[in-house]
């Protein structure tokens, strides 16, 4: 088993935490989801956080926890589906974490948010856009893709069977 982190990345619907959340326990490791750190650093939801403090803050506020969490005993560490934007933490997550791609069709991620009070479910075309411009970096920091459009526990199977038999250095 590696001893780095894994950390798993993708848009918004990816099933990050549904998955990750598997993966570790397949893996027998602690489950980490940044977005919940953020919000209880500051103690209260994100859609109210974007409200109140706006992206900036979320965003600055979403380097430093991963940074943090890195710091630790790895685990897998569920990723804000922006997470990747920041430079400085793909940079991070290069030097301590293999990295999976959620990816799934737009239409998959939307009809699993569409409903939701995720602050940057406006409207799918936008949401289409802003799922476009980020696949360069999920694509750039990923070892793996895995087609998230399945059922979490077969993505979870996929990505833990990686894992077991990663090198100590993800393929970039």
């Amino acid at each position: 088993m590696s001893a780095r982190w894994l950390a798993l990345s993708g848009f918004m619907g990816a099933g990050k935490t549904s998955v990750g959340r598997r993966v570790a326990t397949r893996l027998g490791r602690e489950f980490v989801d940044s977005d919940r750190v953020i919000e209880e650093r500051a103690g209260m939801p994100i859609p109210e956080i974007f409200a109140k403090r706006g992206e900036l803050w979320f965003r600055r506020t979403e380097e430093a926890v991963i940074r943090e969490v890195l710091a630790g005993e790895p685990g897998v560490l569920a990723l804000g589906g922006g997470a990747l934007e920041s430079a400085k933490t793909r940079g991070v997550l290069g030097r301590l974490a293999d990295v999976v791609w959620l990816r799934a069709d737009i239409d998959v991620l939307w009809a699993r948010v569409k409903d939701s009070d995720r602050p940057l479910v406006s409207d799918r075309a936008r949401f289409e856009r802003r799922a476009r411009a980020r696949e360069e970096h999920y694509r750039e920091a990923a070892g793996l893709e895995v087609d998230a459009a399945g059922p979490a526990d077969e993505v979870a199977a996929r990505v833990a069977a990686w894992v077991a038999g990663a090198p100590a250095e993800a393929p970039r």
